[in-house]
């Protein structure tokens, strides 16, 4: 075996052990804490390693709560009616991100704390007014981030 494939190899194990060790562990974690599914008023996610869609169809959702460890998703709330009150959503993201769909003219109030980025794109409507919101957006994130799309 070549010099640089003996050096390689180690790395590669640690690596791949590392994804293996995180993916089993969310996904036990993942039986004991996700809760509701599309149809539901609240839901939570754990995901780790791989990615989550979310398509809710409730439209008395209130809450919902993603947890992801080097993991992507995708929250769309692009077909759902305006919700009295408004939807609040928390993201805690390490070394992953998510995106958040949301419908034209609906007004999106954020707060992130950590490193990496949150963005919107399109005509998105963000508002000062939290109790006012149609969505809240919680995020906490290292090397991670969360992309607010709206359609025109």
């Amino acid at each position: 075996m070549p010099p640089a494939v003996r050096t390689v190899l180690p790395w590669i194990a640690v690596w791949a052990s590392v994804q293996a060790v995180v993916a089993v562990t969310a996904r036990l974690v993942a039986r004991r804490k996700n809760e509701g599914d599309e149809s539901s008023t609240a839901i939570r996610r754990v995901q780790g390693v791989g990615g989550v869609e979310l398509h809710p169809t409730n439209p008395k959702l209130t809450r919902v709560r993603v947890d992801l460890v080097m993991a992507g998703g995708v929250l769309d709330l692009s077909r759902l009616p305006r919700v009295p009150g408004g939807i609040d959503v928390t993201i805690r993201a390490f070394m992953g991100g998510m995106a958040v769909q949301v419908p034209p003219g609906w007004r999106v109030w954020w707060q992130f704390r950590g490193m990496g980025g949150m963005g919107a794109d399109g005509p998105v409507v963000r508002t000062k007014d939290e109790a006012g919101a149609d969505l809240r957006l919680h995020v906490v994130a290292v090397m991670g981030g969360v992309g607010i799309e709206s359609g025109s």
